[in-house]
């Protein structure tokens, strides 16, 4: 169980989900406990606590975990030419790294279609299924910032991402799906996360809808993979907040110290360049709003038909999460209004809460 105080506050953070159809579910973690609040349409046969969701760029904290692997156990340079790793990667400009991808400043667009065509004509209701590994090699081909050296800016890049997981897979000749899922899922113990779901784990899928309550596809993933390809579940993600919290705390193993380089902050987003409020670390956005409390680890994830957020407060032993199948954020009033409802801020205040 969760303190009464901070079940109110993640029931606030929950109602900015909810919808017509949807199904909201709430987590939030103290030491080695955690409590589920579930709200709205429940998933047949299966408890809140059960359901899976397409947590989106939540993925690329995962992605991002697995550099920092490669980097503890000697395999990668975060700051060496991304190119090193592969002489598939021979178009990727010299000045793009490991490191510049993880922490969004590498130069590199948010997606692979210009966004004035994205605006004139809509991506795919699948808009990364087809884009492939050959695709994406080819596309650096006819990149026209290709050779423009630009001074380094956080600038988000699903693009980005994508390409840090192909030139990790790359590297170690394997595809990304599997290499993710090896070293790093299996050893956590997540059992309901992945890209590719069984027959047990589709019944407890909760389908992606919109705002409306309508059904829209599943995304799938080729080279975007690393973005945002993972489904999991509330006690998984229960389960690796507990994992971050202990390995910031004491790092026992090369995981562990994966985990926590992943939450060094890497751009300092904050005045004078400085780490608060904000920094960006690999994968991890680290938050600090107020002076007087500990900073926070987060990251949120969306797709076509599913909105969520992850925040972990190692200092504090504590984590929330907020998981639903409504696609706010593909809807321009609900993705303002969700905006507005400043989830971050009402995170503080749940780690505040007594």
């Amino acid at each position: 169980m969760i303190a009464e105080q901070k079940a109110k506050r993640l029931q606030t953070m929950m109602a900015a989900y909810e919808g017509a159809r949807h199904t909201v579910v709430g987590l939030g973690v103290q030491g080695d406990a955690h409590a589920v609040l579930g709200a709205g349409e429940p998933v047949p046969g299966a408890s809140f606590e059960e359901v899976i969701f397409e947590i989106g760029s939540i993925t690329k904290v995962f992605t991002s975990i697995l550099l920092c692997l490669l980097v503890e156990e000697g395999k990668v340079d975060p700051t060496a030419p991304l190119r090193d790793l592969s002489d598939e990667l021979a178009d990727v400009p010299e000045r793009i790294t490991p490191e510049s991808l993880a922490s969004h400043t590498s130069g590199l667009p948010r997606i692979h279609v210009p966004m004035w065509k994205a605006l004139l004509k809509p991506l795919p209701k699948d808009p990364y299924s087809e884009f492939s590994r050959k695709d994406l090699l080819a596309w650096f081909q006819n990149w026209e910032g290709k050779s423009l050296e630009s001074k380094r800016r956080h600038a988000y890049s699903n693009l980005g991402t994508g390409l840090l997981g192909e030139a990790m897979a790359l590297r170690e000749g394997k595809p990304f799906e599997d290499l993710l899922s090896e070293k790093v899922l299996a050893p956590l113990g997540l059992i309901d996360t992945t890209d590719r779901l069984s027959q047990d784990q589709l019944r407890r899928f909760a389908h992606p809808r919109n705002v409306k309550g309508v059904d829209v596809l599943p995304w799938t993933f080729q080279a975007m993979a690393g973005a945002g390809c993972l489904r999991s579940t509330v006690r998984d993600l229960a389960q690796f907040a507990s994992r971050v919290i202990q390995a910031v705390q004491a790092p026992e193993t090369t995981l562990d110290r994966a985990i926590c380089r992943s939450t060094n902050p890497i751009f300092c987003m904050g005045p004078r360049g400085g780490p608060e409020p904000a920094a960006q670390c690999a994968g991890w956005i680290s938050m600090k709003l107020d002076k007087t409390e500990p900073r926070f680890l987060y990251h949120d994830g969306a797709t076509a038909g599913s909105t969520c957020a992850l925040y972990i407060c190692p200092d504090r032993a504590e984590a929330c999460a907020i998981l639903s199948n409504n696609g706010i954020e593909a809807n321009l009033w609900r993705s303002a209004k969700l905006s507005w409802s400043n989830q971050l801020l009402k995170a503080q205040d749940y780690f505040e809460a007594e």
